[in-house]
């Protein structure tokens, strides 16, 4: 009786199938999120504050989408390698933006340049640096 009862558990155990799921780790995970950006303007010499968004972009691996920019309600898209962060030239909605960045922590760093193509005013060159909320 004990054999049976051997080969009947060593048949069960061996009909079990048993599934390993490796974690799926997004490196644009650690900065997307809501921040408090303050920016200066070498341009016209002054402060501003507002909140941006950052959000992973279905586009590739490393692209975001950084949201309220300038605090004009305009979405850039930016790319993501290690800790840098390229935001291509792009026109969005009147305005043509370029720039740079560098993530430490839950702070990001940018300097960027932002033209309004329908006002025709001038390149205005700023600095940033976001905030975690």
């Amino acid at each position: 009786m004990k054999p049976f009862i051997f080969i009947a558990l060593l048949l069960g155990l061996s009909a079990c199938e048993f599934y390993y799921t490796e974690p799926i780790f997004d490196s644009r995970d650690r900065i997307t999120g809501r921040y408090e950006m303050e920016e200066y303007s070498a341009t016209y010499g002054d402060f501003t504050r507002y909140t941006v968004w950052i959000e992973r972009s279905n586009r590739s691996s490393d692209a975001i989408w950084i949201d309220n920019i300038y605090d004009v309600n305009i979405r850039v898209r930016a790319s993501v390698s290690f800790d840098r962060i390229t935001i291509p030239r792009q026109t969005v909605n009147g305005y043509e933006v370029e720039g740079v960045g560098t993530v430490f922590g839950n702070r990001i760093s940018l300097t960027y340049r932002i033209r309004d193509i329908y006002r025709s005013t001038r390149t205005d060159f700023l600095d940033g640096t976001a905030f975690r909320w």
